[in-house]
């Protein structure tokens, strides 16, 4: 009966091990298909989001240099039309033969342009000869040199801004060529031009991975963060348009060697380019952005490392949950085959003892001491089960905090290089007191503040224009715009302001962005004026007199030396050691172009105020 048993139980284990294995092969089996086709979904997805992302991010970037390379070239765009104003120039243009007219030129130009940053500054005759040159003392100066053949002398003297990239052809320089027409007389009789340095377009945009260029509309590469591939061509030139850029004398004695690039279409965005040039090999995102006012192209190449990255983390996550899945269900079937086995276990111990109670007493005791320690270790399974769960919640919360970390990392960094960029550009125009383009640049730094408060996915640049036209204006959302601009250096330098308007709904006759400028200009240099003033106070009050308003901006400081009064307005006159002197001539222009006048005194009690008038807006 004994032996009866034994094969019986023998059985009974085989029947459940052959049930339980071919179970098991079957959902292993299916398990390995769902993770083929989930680990193929998942790849796909990933690496066109990762695509996708990469494409964001360099149309970004596109978008921040084109942006700043617009605020570089501002900066220098309306020099040439204050210098020709002058009547040093315009002297000597009347006088040629007058030495002492040129040699004061020639002075006042070297000084303009260390002033300035620019490369050169120089005023040429009808003829294009060179009469005047900030580089006067130079062994390559420019005087006596015929430049009329460079497009922006021919541009100049047909009465409109001149503008010009070239190499230059005595100096041998990179240079931006800003030209204005010096009337005289009510003609064209000269042109002053002012050099730009184009280096300083790529020493203030760096790319850790990856290449940033600019291409002229012939395909030639002037500006890039590889200097190897400088005066290169994006494309093969053929005879035709070599022999055309050779006669434009824009590169002279330069060969434009085609870059070695191939190029193919990507999962429908942008392009992998395959470089084979010695500081370009690999797979590149190819974007590109068009600055169609300058006939510029802004390429940028980024690399896919971090596409494929991020493919491998998606299959190293899928593995990762295969296994855990395959543990789970592991521990499952071993549950429910030692619930199966425990229940024929019983009916067996049950059999036993119905047939030979005495003889199996025993052995059921055995069998239940076996079940106590299968309970036992069955709940320390459990146990280390749920442990193993909790240490894979924990990891996967701070793989989550480490990517959310990085991934705000990268969303900020781009925004914070832009925002040096834009402070680096709007700390040198404010030392120029060029307040129009200050306020362009300030509108872009909010919006990235903005941007990085969000933390959103895309960044939006706009660049505030001015109108030109003369329309009705609130004066109070003028100042309010003013403060906000002045407000950081207002906190710093711990100044009170007092805003007293005769009416809060009154409007002027002006055009709002130059408004602001100005209101900036005048609100900005009182403040700038009470450094060293005990309970430093700047008033604004506005009031309305014959059909006009009068705007005063005075402060407590001590006020305008009586030798600088007669000077404050002249360009390039200041007394502050950053500053260049135009910020006052440039509100002086602005204001009178909107039919309104500006001036300064000294107050009895001390402090000075800056007086402005314009016309009221009539009232429907």
């Amino acid at each position: 009966m004994r032996d009866a048993l034994v094969l019986q139980v023998m059985a009974n284990r085989f029947s459940v091990f052959r049930n339980v294995g071919s179970s098991v092969l079957f959902l292993m089996g299916g398990l390995l298909v769902l993770f083929g086709l989930v680990a193929w979904l998942l790849t796909n997805w990933v690496r066109h989001d990762a695509v996708a992302q990469e494409v964001r991010e360099g149309q970004q970037q596109l978008q921040l240099y084109a942006a700043y390379v617009r605020g570089e070239l501002v900066g220098f765009e309306n020099i040439p039309a204050l210098l020709a104003t002058n009547q040093r120039a315009q002297k000597v243009l009347q006088q040629p033969e007058n030495y002492s007219a040129r040699q004061a030129l020639n002075e006042y130009l070297e000084h303009s342009a260390k002033t300035t940053g620019a490369l050169d500054i120089y005023l040429m005759n009808a003829e294009g000869v060179t009469v005047a040159a900030s580089n006067w003392q130079s062994d390559n100066t420019f005087i006596g040199r015929n430049f009329s053949y460079r497009p922006y002398f021919q541009q100049a003297m047909q009465g409109t801004l001149g503008r010009y990239y070239a190499l230059g052809s005595t100096s041998r320089v990179r240079g931006y060529y800003f030209a204005y027409p010096v009337i005289v007389l009510g003609k064209v009789s000269g042109v002053m031009v002012l050099k730009m340095d184009v280096a300083s377009l790529e020493s203030q945009w760096h790319q850790e991975q990856g290449a940033l260029l600019v291409s002229d509309p012939d395909g030639i590469v002037f500006i890039s963060t590889n200097e190897v591939w400088r005066y290169r061509s994006m494309w093969q030139l053929s005879e035709k348009e070599i022999h055309r850029i050779a006669l434009s004398a824009r590169y002279p004695g330069v060969e434009h060697v085609p870059l070695e690039i191939t190029s193919q279409a990507f999962y429908g965005s942008g392009k992998t380019v395959k470089s084979a040039e010695s500081l370009m090999r690999g797979n590149f995102l190819h974007l590109q952005h068009q600055m169609p006012e300058l006939g510029w192209m802004i390429h940028l190449f980024k690399p896919l490392g971090q596409v494929q990255r991020r493919v491998v983390g998606a299959w190293l996550m899928m593995v990762f949950a295969f296994v855990v899945a395959g543990l789970i269900l592991a521990v499952a079937l071993q549950r429910r085959w030692r619930r199966e086995e425990s229940a024929r276990a019983d009916a067996t111990s049950r059999l036993a003892l119905e047939r030979a109670h005495g003889e199996l007493e025993q052995r059921v005791e055995e069998r239940t001491a076996d079940l106590q320690r299968e309970v036992e270790e069955r709940t320390r399974a459990e146990q280390a089960l749920r442990t193993a769960q909790d240490e894979l919640v924990q990891a996967t919360k701070l793989a989550t905090l480490g990517q959310m970390s990085a991934s705000i990392n990268h969303e900020l960094n781009q925004p914070l290089t832009a925002i040096r960029s834009y402070a680096d550009n709007a700390r040198l125009l404010l030392e120029r007191e060029r307040y129009d383009d200050v306020r362009g640049n300030m509108q872009q730094i909010s919006d990235l503040v903005d941007r990085m408060a969000q933390i959103s996915s895309q960044l939006k640049l706009f660049a505030r224009k001015s109108s030109g036209q003369r329309v009705p204006v609130s004066l109070r959302n003028e100042l309010d715009v003013a403060l906000k601009i002045l407000d950081v250096d207002i906190r710093k330098a711990g100044v009170r302001i007092v805003i007293e308007l005769c009416d809060e709904q009154i409007n002027v006759l002006a055009d709002a962005t130059r408004l602001e400028q100005v209101l900036v200009n005048l609100i900005g240099n009182a403040v700038h004026a009470l450094t060293d003033t005990k309970g430093p106070r700047v008033n604004v009050s506005a009031c309305q007199r014959d059909g006009r308003l009068r705007i005063d901006v005075q402060d407590n400081g001590p006020g305008i030396p009586e030798a600088h009064l007669e000077q404050i307005f002249d360009p390039f006159f200041t007394t502050r050691k950053t500053g260049l002197g135009l910020g006052l001539a440039i509100s002086q222009l602005i204001v009178e172009n909107m039919g309104g006048s500006i001036g300064a005194a000294n107050l009895d009690g001390g402090g000075a105020v800056f007086t402005l008038t314009l016309d009221l807006a009539e009232e429907e």
